[in-house]
């Protein structure tokens, strides 16, 4: 597939696609049009076949051979989905925290009663192997890492492969929060040994929000047959049996499944490795057009994200004011920083349905606002 281009005064900008925030991001059309079929039996041979087939492509998109499972529910639901299945209380993890949502999923680990072992970073930095490395060897016997794969609030893309691997090393089993990056970049579970990659749909996968979506190893399906914690919605083992019978455990959000099965053929015609340089194209771009307007962006160099860039609000203002003068002046609306960054910061999503023109236009309506 070839991403439609379109120009600043394209009427389809005015029907969504001002939207630059990083997720919800702008649901492809064919995933618009998917949502308007007819409902059908979630328990019956119609929804069995549909699944079987959705499945699979999923598993082309990541890379692997392992199970895949929906829950109707945004990405957050991965964190603890992950962690109720595949460990007990007391359990010692290492986690990745760089940002907001390396934050918070280090602070539900702690809240669910594990040993979290946190290695923390100054937020626009990219935790780096000898860091993750050096507090494996400190934590003893580690059960888990979770590793945030691309940091939303940052703009910063975490090594995945090489900590992964380090983790892996140590017998633990390796979560990842691929919420921002599935789908955007390069994600090759099978081939870097993950355990459980979730994602929610609404950002790279380019459907409305309401779906999370994991890969889960044989290695994880085995630890959850021992976990400790108590579960009934978000229990692996039921939604397992019943996705290898082509169902789901729970009623489904069968038109967001809909969505998604549309979604993932666009991403399949236009290619997987192809859709992935996309990204990286649209980043650099991006990044480029902020530094003409001497706009600094925060991610370190070589570290910094596909699929969302997060920079310092310009010009004193604070990050509210500049998001709401850019909306007043052009519709355009991009998002606010978080957590310490929340008044200093603002972030551009660049993934999913989205070409340059709409980057372009982003970029003139930031040098006009700083003017």
């Amino acid at each position: 597939m070839t991403i439609p281009t379109t120009t600043a005064t394209d009427p389809r900008l005015t029907q969504g696609r001002w939207l630059r925030i990083p997720g919800p991001t702008v649901v492809h059309p064919n995933a618009v049009q998917a949502q308007t079929r007819d409902m059908i039996a979630h328990r019956g041979p119609a929804m069995y076949g549909f699944m079987h087939e959705l499945r699979e492509k999923a598993r082309v998109a990541h890379r692997t051979e392992s199970e895949m499972l929906f829950w109707a529910g945004s990405g957050s639901a991965g964190w603890e989905t992950g962690i109720v299945n595949l460990l007990s209380p007391g359990d010692t993890v290492v986690a990745t925290v760089g940002g907001a949502f390396g934050e918070r999923f280090a602070w539900l680990g702690e809240k669910l009663g594990l040993d979290v072992r946190r290695v923390e970073v100054e937020w626009g930095k990219a935790v780096t192997p000898e860091a993750f490395g050096q507090a494996l060897d400190a934590a003893g016997d580690v059960k888990a890492a979770f590793i945030t794969h691309n940091e939303t609030s940052t703009g910063i893309t975490n090594p995945l492969k090489e900590l992964a691997a380090l983790a892996r090393a140590k017998g633990a089993l390796v979560l990842v929060d691929a919420v921002s990056s599935a789908g955007a970049m390069e994600l090759n579970v099978d081939e870097w040994d993950l355990d459980w990659t979730f994602s929610g749909v609404q950002k790279a996968w380019m459907c409305p929000p309401g779906l999370m979506m994991a890969a889960v190893s044989e290695r994880a399906i085995r630890a959850s047959e021992t976990a400790g914690f108590k579960r009934f919605y978000f229990d692996l083992a039921p939604m397992l049996q019943a996705a290898r019978e082509g169902s789901t455990a729970t009623t489904p959000a069968i038109s967001l499944l809909f969505a998604l099965d549309a979604a993932m053929d666009a991403i399949h015609e236009e290619g997987l490795e192809q859709v992935w340089e996309r990204h990286i194209r649209l980043g650099k771009a991006f990044r480029a057009g902020l530094e003409e307007l001497r706009v600094e962006v925060l991610a370190e160099p070589g570290y910094q994200s596909a699929s969302v860039t997060a920079f310092h609000t310009p010009n004193g203002m604070t990050s509210s004011d500049f998001q709401g003068r850019i909306t007043d002046a052009t519709g355009i609306v991009i998002a606010t920083g978080q957590g310490p960054l929340a008044k200093t910061v603002n972030r551009v999503g660049h993934m999913g349905w989205s070409e340059l023109p709409e980057l372009d236009a982003t970029l003139e309506a930031i040098g006009q606002a700083m003017r």
